[in-house]
C-alpha cells in the first residue's frame, strides 16, 4: 500500500514538471513579454519612489501631511504601480490563468501554503493602516515592544522598522505590533527615570560616596535640572538620589537615580557618570571600591609509616 502511495506521489510530481515544461516552451514569447513587462514595473516604481522622496518636503508641506502617513502614502503609491504591473501581465497572457491552475490542481498543498500567507500578508497590510491612521507611535518615536528599544525609522504596509542604540535594524510585522504592549517613550512626556548601582567597600564612608555620586551627575549636562523638572513633571520631588540599595560581605551598594530627556541618551549619561565616579574614588581616600583577598594556606606534610607486627 505505501508503495502504492510513492508511485502515485511520483507520477504526480511527473506530470506537474511535464506540464511546466511544455508551457515553458509553448509560451516562450509571451514569457519574454512577460519578463520585459517586469523590468519595466520595477523602473517605473523606482521612479515613482525617486521622485516622492525628492519632493518629500513640498509635499507633506502642501498636503499637511505627517512623515508617518507621508511614509505608508509612499509605499501605497509604489505597491500601485506593482499592481498596475501584474494586472497587465495577467490580462495581456491569459494562458498564465491556465498555468495557475494546472500548478494548483497537481499540487493542492500549494493552495493551501498560499492561503496562509496571503492571510497573514493581508492581516500585515490592515495592521500598517490602523498604524499609521491612529498613530500609537509615529515615525521618529522611541518605542519599546517586543524586549526591542529603538527608533521608528520605517512603516510600511507589512512591517515596521526600528533602529536600536547599538545600530541593529529590527523589522517587526505589523500584525505583531497590534497584539504586543508598546511603549511609546515620546508620546506626551518623553523624560525617562534612570537608575545604576555603584558598589563601594564596607569600611568606605557612605555619606562621603553618596555626594560624590550626586555631584557626579549634577555635572552631566544630559541630566534634567529641578528647574527643567518642574516644568516636565512637577509631581517629581527628588530629581537626583543617591541611596544605599544592598550591602554584604563584597561591599555595599549605592543607588544613583537620575531623569534624562530619552533612553538614547540614558546610556551614554551612565557611562560618563561612571568615569567622572571612578576618578573621583580613586582620589578620595575616603572611599575605596572592593578588593577581593585570596588567603594561601600551606601545610606540613604528614608522614606516615606503617609497621608489621608478627606473632
Amino acid at each position: 500500500m505505501a508503495l502504492l502511495v510513492d508511485v502515485n506521489l511520483l507520477e504526480r510530481f511527473e506530470t506537474t514538471i511535464n506540464n511546466m515544461i511544455k508551457y515553458f516552451i509553448d509560451n516562450l514569447p509571451e514569457l519574454v513579454f512577460c519578463f520585459i513587462i517586469f523590468l519595466v514595473t520595477v523602473f517605473v516604481a523606482k521612479i515613482v519612489e525617486n521622485r516622492i522622496n525628492k519632493y518629500s518636503g513640498k509635499i507633506q508641506k502642501r498636503m499637511r501631511m505627517d512623515p508617518t502617513k507621508f511614509t505608508m502614502l509612499k509605499h501605497v503609491a509604489v505597491g500601485f504601480v506593482y499592481i498596475v504591473g501584474l494586472i497587465i501581465i495577467f490580462y495581456t497572457i491569459p494562458s498564465l490563468k491556465s498555468l495557475s491552475t494546472t500548478l494548483l490542481a497537481s499540487v493542492g498543498l500549494l493552495g493551501i501554503v498560499i492561503g496562509i500567507a496571503a492571510q497573514d500578508t493581508f492581516g500585515n497590510i490592515l495592521s500598517g493602516i490602523a498604524l499609521v491612521f491612529f498613530q500609537p507611535f509615529r515615525v521618529g518615536d522611541l518605542i519599546t515592544v517586543g524586549g526591542y528599544y529603538g527608533r521608528v525609522t520605517d512603516i510600511n504596509l507589512r512591517q515596521t522598522t526600528l533602529l536600536t542604540s547599538d545600530d541593529r535594524v529590527i523589522l517587526i510585522p505589523n500584525s505583531v505590533l497590534n497584539k504586543e504592549t508598546v511603549i511609546n517613550w515620546t508620546l506626551d512626556d518623553p523624560v525617562v527615570q534612570w537608575s545604576f548601582t555603584v558598589q563601594i567597600s564596607n569600611n568606605s564612608d557612605v555619606d562621603t560616596a553618596r555626594q560624590i555620586l550626586i555631584e557626579e551627575a549634577k555635572k552631566n549636562p544630559n541630566v534634567l535640572t529641578r528647574e527643567v523638572m518642574v516644568r516636565k513633571r512637577p509631581d517629581i520631588l527628588s530629581v537626583i538620589r543617591a541611596r544605599v540599595s544592598g550591602m554584604d560581605e563584597k561591599g555595599t551598594l549605592l543607588l544613583l537615580d537620575f531623569w534624562v530627556n530619552d533612553r538614547d541618551n540614558a546610556y551614554s549619561t551612565e557611562y560618563a557618570i561612571r568615569e567622572g565616579i571612578l576618578k573621583r574614588f580613586a582620589e578620595e581616600p575616603a572611599v575605596s571600591l572592593p578588593s577581593t583577598q585570596i588567603a594561601l594556606a600551606t601545610y606540613e606534610p604528614l608522614n606516615v609509616s606503617v609497621q608489621n607486627e608478627s606473632h
